[in-house]
């Protein structure tokens, strides 16, 4: 019997895939990659080329799943706020490739919502359209529509595709009651300067909803979780600033923030390194023993490797991977006492 042959993009489809394996075989090698991709990057971006498929994340995604999904982040902002409705004018940062979220935010009281972006996630019309059909019908927001259902014809939807939130909040159109995004802030390249931006931002009353996830969201996959950790800034840097990939903004500096913010806020805990299940967001304390302990031991393996601009960060910080950072501007009240 004749050895059947390979055709061309086989072979080549092959050769790909083991130059994969083989980089990832390697931290230096790795690293190059990455740095060579971010390069790639910076050149799509100074084409105006903003397409990506970072955010799609419903192009495969059964339909009830997506409806799901939209429904569970939204009741998710409502908790972390402490709110039954966010209303008013909404920053939403970061949509991805479905604005379902905020068809619910309209259909509840808001009365603007601007997605802001960077990118374009690559997004299926017929699966966007169907997602907003289903949403529509369940929650009765079928006049928020002017025409079929799809973003061109929702209602309140102000969409800022390809402006970086860095440089929307620092002349944004009007004032925000909340400003919400999740695991988009540890995309930023000046998440410390957007947040502030963000706060001033704010109408009296408004708030702060962010969800940071602090992994290194694959990069080095099969490795210790933290090995992104153990870069020099300066290589970190050109590994991540076209893509977008995480900054290693670490929770010492998110607190930072918040305590010289001027709102009233939390940041509570999601992640621990080390430990592969998610939770709700709480303080160190009220975490389970076996997973602090977990993480602790994550840390202490990879310490003596940690880069010195983050070695002086203590166990516990470095040991937290995910956060919930909510913070509010006091009321008109507030301010006219503080005034006074």
């Amino acid at each position: 019997m004749a050895t059947p042959s390979v055709s061309q993009p086989d072979q080549a489809t092959g050769l790909a895939a083991a130059l994969r394996r083989t980089i990832r075989r390697s931290v230096p090698l790795t690293c190059a990659w990455y740095v060579f991709d971010d390069w790639r990057a910076q050149r799509r971006l100074a084409k105006g080329n903003l397409a990506t498929r970072s955010g799609s994340r419903h192009q495969d995604m059964p339909l009830d799943q997506s409806i799901a999904y939209v429904e569970r982040v939204y009741s998710d902002y409502l908790a972390y706020a402490g709110r039954e409705r966010l209303t008013g004018v909404i920053g939403e940062i970061g949509p991805g490739d479905n604005f379902g979220l905020a068809l619910l935010m309209l259909g509840h009281g808001a009365t603007r919502v601007h997605a802001i972006d960077r990118y374009a996630s690559a997004r299926d019309p017929v699966q966007q359209e169907k997602i907003y059909h289903a949403l529509a019908a369940r929650h009765g927001l079928q006049s928020y529509f002017q025409g079929p259902p799809g973003e061109d014809t929702m209602r309140g939807l102000v969409r800022h595709a390809g402006t970086p939130a860095e440089d929307f909040f620092k002349t944004p159109p009007e004032p925000y009651d909340a400003i919400l995004s999740r695991a988009v802030l540890e995309h930023l390249y000046d998440p410390i300067g957007a947040l502030t931006d963000m706060a001033a931002a704010l109408a009296p009353s408004g708030i702060l909803v962010h969800r940071i996830d602090m992994r290194d969201h694959g990069m080095f996959a099969g490795r210790h979780p933290l090995t992104f950790l153990t870069l020099s800034p300066r290589l970190h840097r050109a590994m991540t600033r076209g893509a977008g990939r995480p900054n290693r903004i670490l929770l010492p500096t998110w607190r930072a923030w918040l305590a010289k913010s001027g709102l009233q806020g939390s940041l509570r805990i999601t992640r621990l390194a080390g430990v592969g299940e998610e939770f709700e967001p709480a303080a160190w304390a009220d975490i389970d023993e076996r997973h602090r302990e977990t993480a602790l031991q994550t840390v202490r393996a990879i310490r003596p490797r940690i880069c010195s601009s983050l070695a002086a960060f203590d166990d516990e910080d470095l040991a937290v991977s995910g956060c919930v950072l909510v913070a509010e501007k006091p009321g008109h009240s507030a301010v006219n006492n503080a005034s006074n």
